[in-house]
């Protein structure tokens, strides 16, 4: 006797999944940039994504390997690798490094924002009241939390001042917001999901590079250096979480997977108690309880999904 799972049920599954796989990368980087280099964070972790994902699609899909994509979905899943890996991931591991981990990951989780407004002008999905609702709990728990870890930080901080603590991670969030869509886009094409990927990290993996040759950054990593298993330890964290993200889309709507994926800032929170030195991470209980409302908002967004 077999058991139909609903594909919102396994839509919510497969998008926690993806946020222990997210949250754990959040640590890792805050690790290992306490002593490394943000360039070669980016640089580890994209190559990650390439070298595990890769021999993957060879092993699991048969040839023609040319017939998994079409010249549309290449494009947008190049697209999206550029300005949701690429692009974020150098916004985002600048801010964990500059703020921490839990002023940037509940900030990141304002792309729900951005992707809900981009996947009901984009793609016509629709919004309900309890979508609307959710969402305003996760951006009420972000502004809360991101106030209260800049005043941590600088008592003597204008308002001004405060709202340029969070433009990194805002500006990544807004990346991470599109990203979604180009992906939709993709997968709608009928590709699978790690030839997506791989074709998305190594748009994403070729773009950096040649980033780092214009502005002549460019330079090798340092191999036995433990920051360097940290940034690796991350790649395997986010490609864990990009695979189960990937997943999740091919089943449930955008509307449904990008809040689910805001339970990030909750386990950042426990895992950095739990965790990291306190010289790294002030985790205070106004940062718990904001974290704790983005929760309860993914939590309303999942239940009427």
């Amino acid at each position: 006797m077999t058991f139909a799972v609903p594909d919102s049920l396994l839509g919510v599954l497969l998008a926690s999944v993806a946020a222990v796989g997210f949250a754990g990368q959040f640590l890792c980087i805050r690790l290992g940039t306490d002593d490394g280099d943000v360039t070669d964070a980016v640089l580890v972790v994209l190559a990650s994504h390439v070298v595990l994902l890769a021999p993957a699609v060879f092993a699991l899909h048969s040839r023609p390997y040319a017939a998994l994509v079409t010249p549309l979905s290449v494009a947008s899943f190049a697209a999206a690798g550029i300005v949701g890996m690429f692009v974020a991931r150098l916004l985002m591991f600048t801010s964990i490094e500059a703020l921490g981990a839990n002023v940037t990951s509940p900030v990141i989780a304002s792309n729900v924002l951005f992707a809900t407004i981009f996947a009901v002008v984009v793609l016509g999905e629709r919004l309900t009241a309890s979508h609307f609702v959710g969402i305003v709990l996760i951006v009420a728990g972000i502004a809360v939390v991101s106030w209260e870890t800049a005043a941590a930080a600088d008592t003597d901080r204008s308002i001004r001042e405060t709202g340029k603590t969070i433009v990194l991670p805002l500006a990544a969030a807004v990346c991470i917001g599109i990203e979604p869509i180009f992906v939709s886009i993709g997968l709608a094409e009928g590709t699978p999901i790690l030839p997506g990927l791989v074709v998305m990290a190594s748009a994403a993996t070729a773009g950096f590079v040649g980033y780092l040759a214009v502005t002549g950054s460019l330079g090798g990593v340092p191999l036995r250096s433990p920051s360097t298993a940290w940034y690796v330890a991350g790649g395997l964290s986010t490609t864990v979480g990009f695979v189960a993200y990937f997943a999740a889309l091919a089943v449930a709507p955008v509307v449904l997977v990008m809040p689910l994926l805001q339970l990030t800032p909750l386990l950042v929170v426990v895992l950095s108690v739990l965790f990291l030195p306190r010289r790294l991470e002030r985790v205070t209980w106004r940062v718990t309880a904001s974290a704790v409302v983005v929760v309860l908002g993914a939590t309303v967004v999942s239940v009427v999904g």
